[in-house]
């Protein structure tokens, strides 16, 4: 079986900078017959997911959908309710809302992903380790427990996405430090979390590289955010989500703590390059 990958080049970005989409077709009718397999075999594991997260007492938040193996995952904590109610977040989920596609910080993560660690053939997932959304509060009380209780499937992801050797990474140290306790069998790098509360890692990133950073900080524009704000949204969210969220990112200009944080990927996955060799 033969796979086409949809590659998207911005118009924004730099001349040699490409982008590998996550659109991924068949190219014959054995992959099309694959490709529901996938789909229903990640349903059905979704489906469990949702069960788990009830089961917890929280609202079950979904990623946007694969649709094919990828080279690299991205294991973050748990998603967060924000200022909500777990009643607003069922509404939104049911309009068709998905995790990792509304904050800024969500697309310089996906931009800093395909710009400087995806090859054009090559894609990626982000997700969580446990799916229940719940306030921030909360999220450190009894988190041992909880991830024990979800890193069968966690497992079971991981296996299902990845394709036969995916690498995988940690957004944040704590992601890692529980998959070694529970002996995670695959190798995996950490990265720091783009969430703004972690600004003191994204400071710290520049902090002997300070002539590669000057070179680098104009490098990236809000106009290139939303290139690939624009390419994440497409496959994944109704049409009235993608363009309220692109309007809300239109008001937006990048800081200086928010380019220092896609430098800090940048460093993070320059320095993984040799590894793919």
């Amino acid at each position: 079986m033969r796979y086409r990958l949809v590659v998207r080049k911005s118009s924004t970005a730099a001349s040699d900078d490409r982008v590998a989409s996550l659109a991924l077709t068949s190219s014959s009718a054995s992959g099309n017959r694959m490709d529901s397999e996938f789909r229903a075999a990640y349903l059905n594991l979704e489906a469990r997911m949702r069960a788990l997260a009830e089961t917890d007492g929280d609202v079950f938040l979904p990623v946007p959908q694969p649709l094919g193996p990828v080279q690299y995952i991205f294991i973050c904590m748990e998603p967060s309710l924000g200022g909500g109610s777990p009643e607003k977040a069922r509404a939104e989920i049911e309009a068709g809302g998905r995790n990792f596609v509304n904050s800024i910080e969500d697309f310089l993560f996906h931009l800093s992903i395909r710009r400087y660690l995806c090859k054009p053939s090559e894609r990626y997932y982000v997700t969580d380790w446990s799916k229940g959304a719940m306030l921030v509060k909360a999220a450190g009380v009894d988190r041992a427990r909880r991830y024990d209780n979800w890193y069968p499937l966690l497992l079971e992801e991981v296996d299902l996405v990845g394709t036969s050797d995916p690498r995988v990474f940690t957004v944040g140290r704590d992601v890692e430090w529980h998959l070694r306790r529970l002996a995670f069998p695959r190798h995996v790098t950490p990265v720091i979390h783009y969430s703004p509360q972690a600004g003191a890692a994204r400071a710290a990133s520049v902090v002997g590289h300070e002539q590669d950073y000057e070179q680098f900080r104009g490098s990236v524009s809000i106009e290139d955010v939303l290139a690939t704000a624009r390419e994440v949204l497409e496959p994944s969210v109704p049409a009235r989500i993608r363009d309220l969220t692109l309007a809300r990112l239109e008001r937006r200009q990048l800081t200086e703590s928010q380019r220092k944080l896609i430098f800090s990927y940048k460093l993070a996955f320059e320095r993984e390059e040799p590894q793919k060799r």
